[in-house]
Order: structure tokens, then C-alpha cells, then sequence
């Protein structure tokens, strides 16, 4: 698994990889916007020209605010734009991923969430240049979110049938607060061969790599430094070295600094 951060980007975008250098990371994960605001920003001049020749591999994730499964109309009219507008930065910044929660459906039902959704994702990827793509996050499954099983997550990518320009991003903590064991080695292999039948191990472009505050099935999405929650510094490590992984990103969004979470993926990947 290649090592890497949720980097803040205060100061601008280009000061993310220059963290990340000097952290020594190789890829990193940001917002290229505010992420909890529905206006947009512009990408700058300096900030286009650093990443069209940074060494560092990034992705980027998406506004919480987004959420094409709403029962609301205004949410869905404004979720749309938002993330056209995301896949257009990161067309912008060579940026292949972004990472989207796949949504909440508010009463709707799981069904009709997946399908709006799925079709929107769609279309949103149809109008929107080749070159980027979306992996939907699997969640905790707190309240009405979508997301949270792995069947779920097959039958998003199924329905939006866009292969090449969807996948997975993994993440730990949600998983485990989820029902999905990886609190040993053995939770491990057995949550990832499920998968592998469920979704197909070679979905996954990316993790996000948290240890859990909540129990395992906990539906809480807590995020705990690496070794200091319920699933452990030992399972990840071997999740991390899982030869399927060698060349995955692997991005601690751990509590603390960008110091604090660089010091927690360098425990789980450098061994």
C-alpha cells in the first residue's frame, strides 16, 4: 500500500503537496474546495501549474454537503452542480479520483436511493471529461446513509456501468462500525475475501486507513488514531501489506495534524 494523508490545503492547494514532500509521503488526498460550503472555488494559476508537475500522487473528496439520493429537491439542484464543478477542478489538476459519499435516501428507501444516485453518477461522468472518475466510499451506515454493505456498493457500480471511471474507496473505520470485522488477521482476510466475491477486490483504487472509536456493527462513524481504537494497529498492518494493495493509496483521515497522520500511516505501511 502506498502511504499517504488527508493534507490540509490552508494557504492554497499547492501547499498540500508541499507538505507532503516534506513529510516524505508519496500521495495524499484533499478538498479542492470548501467542504462544507455549496459554492465552489476557482483553481489558481500557480495552483494548475504545481500539480501539473508535482511527483506526489493525489486524490481529491468530494463536498459533504453532496447528496443525490435527497428527498429534497433544492439539495439534489444543488449536489448536481457541485460535483460537475469537482470533476472539472480535478480534470483541471490532472486529478484522476474523487471520492464520493454515495448519499443518505432520507426515507426514500434503499432501492430508490441507489437508483437515483447510480443515475446521476452517471450522467454527471457522461458530461464530464474522460479523465476523471468517481469511487464511491463505503459508509458507516449511520441514520438512512447508503453505502454501508457491500452489496450495495456492487449494485451502485453495476448501475452506473461505468467501469473505467468508477471503483471503491475503502474505508476502515466505516467497514468495521458497519458489521465488518478487521480486528485480526484472520477478520482480515475473511472481510476482504467477502468482498472480493461481493464487489470484486480489484474495485478498490484507494483506502482510507482509521482505526474505529465505535464497536464493531457500532453504526458510528468515529475516527481513532492508528492503534488507539477497536480495530488495532496489527490487522491494518497486515491489510497494508496484502500484496493486492502494493500499489493502492492507503490515507490515514486519523485525528490530530498532518504530522500526527503521517506518523499514523507510517505505522500501518512502514513496518
Amino acid at each position: 500500500m502506498i502511504p499517504g494523508i488527508h493534507v490540509s490545503v490552508n494557504g492554497g492547494l499547492d501547499k498540500a503537496l508541499d507538505t507532503l514532500t516534506g513529510l516524505g509521503l508519496p500521495c495524499g488526498q484533499i478538498f479542492t474546495s470548501n467542504q462544507q460550503q455549496w459554492k465552489g472555488r476557482t483553481v489558481k494559476e500557480r495552483e494548475i501549474e504545481k500539480y501539473s508537475n508535482r511527483s506526489v500522487t493525489i486524490i481529491s473528496h468530494t463536498s459533504y454537503l453532496i447528496n443525490l439520493a435527497s428527498t429534497s429537491e433544492r439539495v439534489v439542484k444543488l449536489s448536481v452542480p457541485a460535483l460537475k464543478a469537482e470533476l472539472q477542478r480535478i480534470h483541471i489538476l490532472g486529478i484522476e479520483w474523487c471520492v464520493l459519499h454515495p448519499g443518505a435516501h432520507l426515507g426514500a428507501g434503499e432501492d430508490e436511493g441507489i437508483r437515483k444516485i447510480s443515475s446521476m453518477v452517471r450522467d454527471i461522468l457522461q458530461g464530464s471529461s474522460p479523465d476523471t472518475g468517481i469511487l464511491y466510499e463505503n459508509t458507516a451506515g449511520q441514520g438512512t446513509t447508503l453505502g454501508y454493505t457491500f452489496e450495495q456498493l456492487a449494485e451502485l457500480l453495476e448501475l452506473t456501468d461505468m467501469p473505467d471511471r468508477t471503483g471503491i474507496c475503502f474505508d476502515t473505520c466505516h467497514a468495521f462500525a458497519a458489521g465488518y470485522d478487521l480486528s485480526s488477521e484472520f477478520a482480515v482476510r475473511e472481510t476482504m475475501s467477502k468482498f472480493s466475491d461481493t464487489v470484486g477486490i480489484e474495485k478498490i483504487r484507494a483506502f482510507h486507513i482509521n482505526d474505529s472509536k465505535g464497536e464493531c456493527g457500532s453504526r458510528k462513524d468515529r475516527h481513532a488514531s492508528i492503534g488507539e481504537g477497536l480495530i488495532g494497529l496489527a490487522p491494518l498492518r497486515f491489510l497494508a501489506s496484502m500484496p493486492e494493495f502494493r500499489e493502492i493509496p492507503g490515507i490515514a483521515e486519523t485525528p490530530g495534524s498532518d504530522s500526527d497522520r503521517a506518523q499514523d500511516i507510517e505505522k500501518v505501511v512502514n513496518q
